[in-house]
């Protein structure tokens, strides 16, 4: 292993070990907050109102873009690995599930595919549907592609409340909560199954990456199979609602994976408390959000992750709020995830962390 990746591979040990690094861990993401347009190849694919099917993304014309942003981040001096994740844009377990994919211009959505919860009952995932298929044709060609150059993890995959939300609308979601709670768990349990099932069918595909894995869309190495997963439905749930049909699931995935990761809102701290109480969670990702609290107020939550686990700060971080982060929290366990519009940017950022 060359000297370089030797040195970042036991910074990310001590990362998950709570332990003080030489400097502050940190990847770099270059682009916009649209995930969907970074790649050339997509944007044929941007007409608002256009319903998307598998055949239609072309896996092999989305091999350059995925050169070139290696190309990109690797020329800067950065702790993460930069991980290769099937297209981003595509709302992949929706689609797994059935919902038709449409396109909007930056972005797609999936359209629900019932109105009364009980009709969730019906719903039947599988690993023969064609977007599956699509999902692993990019794992597999990322991997040809990779030849141990770079890690090939998740991209973004909707959490069993989000993906259930999309089913039947999350308005619908909300209600029944109430008025239909056994239809509601156990729709949660197949999507949970569903969820481990595309991850281990992942690892299995997946080439390990210098001994482990890495987190895709966040870029975090962890030495073993990893999992990430995200519920921003979450912030429209109480703490109590959110502990009687969301919080044991999570348990569950995260128990089978040694190193883990749950993506948060700030407009879901709320249910920070029941979040920490999950033993088999190692890693909380806390988003800047556009219009969302800014830096100084999020410090609290900040240390209060800390307490007990790993913390992944991710968003478009400026000059001062980073040196606002450096002075008032602990780095043992944080790692940074900045976005930036353009190389020239990340090139002096990758400066500022590595002068610290």
């Amino acid at each position: 292993m060359p000297a370089e990746n030797t040195f970042r591979v036991e910074e990310h040990k001590k990362f998950w070990k709570r332990e003080e690094t030489v400097k502050p861990l940190v990847s770099f993401r270059i682009g916009n907050y649209f995930f969907a347009t970074h790649y050339r190849a997509a944007r044929k694919l941007l007409v608002k109102g256009r319903n998307i099917t598998p055949d239609m993304l072309d896996v092999d014309s989305f091999m350059e873009d995925y050169e070139e942003q290696y190309a990109a981040v690797s020329a800067l001096n950065q702790s993460g690995f930069w991980t290769a994740e099937p297209y981003t844009g595509i709302p992949w377990m929706e689609a797994f599930w059935g919902c038709e994919i449409i396109a909007g211009e930056e972005s797609f959505m999936a359209r629900p595919l019932v109105t009364e919860a009980r009709d969730l009952e019906k719903l039947r995932f599988s690993m023969d549907n064609p977007w599956v298929a699509k999902y692993f044709e990019f794992v597999t060609r990322l991997n040809n592609l990779s030849q141990g150059r770079f890690p090939v993890g998740a991209p973004i995959m909707r959490g069993q409340g989000d993906t259930a939300g999309a089913l039947m609308g999350q308005t619908e979601f909300i209600y029944a909560l109430y008025e239909e709670p056994r239809v509601i768990k156990n729709t949660l349990d197949k999507i949970v199954d569903s969820f481990l099932q595309i991850y281990q069918e992942m690892h299995r595909l997946n080439t390990p990456f210098l001994g482990g894995s890495s987190m895709g869309l966040y870029h975090v190495w962890a030495p073993g199979k990893s999992l990430w997963f995200q519920d921003d439905i979450g912030a429209l749930l109480s703490p109590q609602l959110y502990r009687e049909f969301l919080l044991k699931n999570e348990r569950r995935f995260c128990s089978e994976y040694n190193y883990t990761m749950m993506h948060l809102h700030p407009s879901a701290f709320h249910l920070l408390d029941d979040i920490l109480s999950n033993e088999y969670l190692k890693a909380v990702e806390i988003n800047k959000d556009v219009g969302g609290p800014g830096i100084r107020q999020m410090l609290p939550r900040f240390r209060q992750v800390l307490e007990r686990k790993c913390l992944v700060i991710w968003g478009d971080l400026t000059g001062e709020e980073m040196r606002i982060l450096f002075d008032n929290i602990s780095l043992k366990g944080v790692f940074f995830n900045i976005l930036l519009p353009d190389f020239a940017q990340a090139e002096k950022t990758s400066v500022f962390f590595n002068s610290r």
